[in-house]
């Protein structure tokens, strides 16, 4: 196939996300929204199509526009951002399809058409950043992209929703004028230069100013990515979208931050050594666990994806951190490893997270709520839902045999195999990590098992549960096939790293995907199959040879009491244990309200538990940093005193300074 032609539909791809925007924000208020997002579709799946093409070619670069009205800064699909690109196109057409019938339900809460035209912008504003090629077109696309979903997420003009976009303008924007200032240090306030001029700029700098640079985007990064303690405003935005845009953010946008950062450290800054890996490793592994540790805890079906999305992103971190540190300690091959199973995890992550935000709708639609205290009982009434998410939700918990499994997989054997040969120093950090993640994981599996136990099986907790109705085909096939996606990545996951040309990104001859055990070598994937096929074997052999009948259905006993959804764990009881064992982390608090029923006896009373959660960042880093500013601004209003003798002079020193510094 043409490349040109190929490149053309890649632009197409952009094209068709203006075009969607445009006739979604003029036609009559969302009467057009079917054939909206069926055209959104079309594109972003036409372009999903042409990155993989892209990938396929053997391709190393595409020019895919260039022109005056951006003042000449091209638009490039390389091998790194292909990658992204397939997985932001590949999810926003199956969100679009989504949003179809999504959506109408939400008709008389939602301005449809403002709707639908932000999130054709949102999606053009991803698509852009993965084909800038310099800091100009790159912030541009950026703000792009943050100005849409900060709209986004106050769809429902609830206060709530507004409080939580306010929340994220501020941390957005705090993080780029971050990357705004680290480029402007790399490119001598030159926005125009290419990131390749920018590499060779920075062989010229100083250790220290690099290393300035690097913290700057790291910030700038890693608070549109959700680490930990730059993640606050994730768990209030993300829940507030409507469920598709929730999706998006949490599957795609977070991975326009990885990609931004695999982009700086990768391409652009030389080698960042051991300090800086090390800070990488450390906000990795925080955001892993006090991510997952807040997902255990929470009632919030939404608010659980929106923690869990700080846990995956943590884990990532961790493992480009590693990959970093490795490099620094000569560990080469352990170091491209690591970047490919971060990039598998990306993969992973894109996928069962956008599926999980997904059925999320799907189940707040049931329920009429967020809180998985009010939901239960939907395996029974949606079993082929019920079914994906079952899927999506161990592969959130990274088992086998699925995606995120595949990633942690490459990670950890060969950590564990560079352990015997390494000097003490790095043996003491590998296996720090190595605790750390298995600490994440366990409570990633109770997070999942919570979710999907409290959220689908049992019997229904309200009378909205117990009338649900089974979704329609253009909600729930979208959710299928990401389910399904997340099944073949993991049993492609060598094919996927060679499709992404990840021998391109680092040389490593091979990674270490097998279980080593007393000098042999066993794929977990024929054990995996080993153990179905067993199973398989004993179930058919049973119920197909064998004429003996040992079970007899019958209702379960219960003291001759009928089962009631009020003899069943909820959420807060479930997550119970961890909550008390971390309760010096979580400071989590119990409000009792008793209310008399009878007034002349104060042991007749109805009694009404709730739990308050609060994040331990809000008390020990954001509310001292908001009392030194609201003193300082203080102090400063004393400043406008009325004396315009003063401002004068004040304006006289301004100017002296300016000079001063300038001359």
């Amino acid at each position: 196939m043409d490349i040109n032609f190929m490149a053309s539909v890649i632009l197409f791809s952009l094209i068709g996300s203006l075009i969607s925007a445009f006739f979604s924000f003029v036609g009559k208020e969302g009467k057009q929204h079917k054939a909206i997002m069926i055209f959104l579709a079309l594109s972003t799946g036409v372009g999903a199509v042409a990155g993989m093409f892209f990938l396929l070619s053997g391709q190393t670069q595409w020019v895919i526009f260039q022109s005056s009205w951006i003042f000449g800064a091209p638009l490039i699909l390389q091998t790194l951002s292909a990658l992204f690109f397939v997985l932001l196109n590949t999810v926003a057409c199956l969100a679009s399809i989504y949003a179809i019938q999504y959506v109408e339900q939400y008709r008389n809460i939602y301005n449809v058409k403002t709707l639908d035209s932000l999130m054709a912008i949102f999606i053009f504003g991803m698509q852009g950043v993965l084909l800038s090629a310099t800091p100009f077109s790159f912030l541009l696309f950026w703000e792009i992209m943050s100005l849409s979903s900060f709209f986004l997420v106050m769809a429902d003009k609830e206060i709530a929703s507004i409080r939580a976009a306010l929340f994220y303008l501020i941390m957005t924007h705090l993080g780029a004028g971050a990357l705004l200032a680290g480029f402007m240090i790399l490119s001598n306030g030159s926005f125009l230069e290419s990131f390749t001029r920018l590499a060779f700029i920075a062989q010229q700098l100083p250790p220290q100013t690099l290393f300035g640079v690097f913290l700057l985007f790291l910030f700038g990064f890693g608070s549109k990515a959700g680490l930990v303690p730059f993640h606050v405003w994730l768990p209030e935005a993300h829940p507030q979208a409507p469920s598709h845009i929730s999706a998006l953010m949490s599957g795609v946008m977070l991975k326009m931050a990885l990609y931004g950062f695999f982009v700086l450290t990768l391409t652009i800054l030389p080698p960042i050594g051991m300090v800086a890996s090390m800070i990488v490793i450390a906000l990795g592994l925080l955001s892993a666990f006090f991510g997952v540790l807040y997902a255990v805890i929470e009632r919030d079906v939404k608010r659980v994806l929106a923690f869990s999305s700080i846990e995956n992103m943590g884990i990532i971190f961790t493992m480009v951190g590693v990959a970093f540190f490795a490099q620094s300690q000569n560990l080469i091959a352990f170091s491209h490893a690591a970047i490919g199973a971060a990039l598998l995890f990306a993969i992973a992550h894109a996928f069962f997270k956008s599926g999980l935000f997904m059925g999320a709708g799907v189940m707040v639609h049931a329920a009429h709520t967020r809180s998985l205290e009010a939901m239960g009982g939907l395996a029974k009434r949606m079993p082929l839902f019920s079914g994906a998410m079952l899927i999506l939700a161990l592969s959130a918990a990274a088992l086998p045999p699925f995606s995120a499994f595949a990633a942690e997989w490459i990670f950890i054997q060969n950590l564990v195999s560079e352990l015997s040969a390494a000097s003490l120093l790095v043996q003491g950090v590998f296996v720090l990590i190595l605790t750390l993640v298995a600490l994440v994981g366990g409570l990633a599996l109770f997070a999942m098992i919570k979710l999907f136990g409290i959220g689908f099986l049992g019997e229904p907790r309200s009378e909205h549960v117990e009338h649900a109705d089974v979704p329609g085909n253009l909600i729930s096939v979208p959710i299928y096939i990401l389910a399904g996606l997340s099944v073949v990545v993991a049993f492609c996951a060598p094919w996927v790293l060679r499709v992404i040309k990840f021998n391109d990104l680092s040389t490593a001859d091979g990674l270490q995907s097998n279980l080593i055990a007393s000098g042999a070598a066993l794929n977990p994937l024929y054990l995996f199959l080993a153990l179905v096929i067993a199973i398989a074997a004993v179930f058919v052999l049973r119920r197909f040879l064998s004429d003996v009948k040992n079970e007899r259905p019958y209702h379960t006993w219960d003291c001759g009491q009928p089962i009631t959804s009020g003899m069943e764990y909820t959420a807060t009881a479930f997550s119970s244990p961890i909550r008390f064992f971390f309760r010096m982390i979580t400071r989590s608090g119990k409000i009792v309200t008793v209310t008399p029923i009878v007034e002349t006896n104060t042991w007749i009373a109805s009694r009404v538990f709730s739990l308050e959660l609060r994040q331990i960042w809000y008390d020990w880093f954001y509310v001292p940093i908001t009392k030194i500013f609201l003193r300082a601004s203080t102090a400063i209003r004393r400043l406008q005193n009325g004396v315009i003798q003063f401002y004068i002079a004040l304006i006289f020193i301004a100017l002296v300074l300016t000079l001063t510094i300038a001359i």
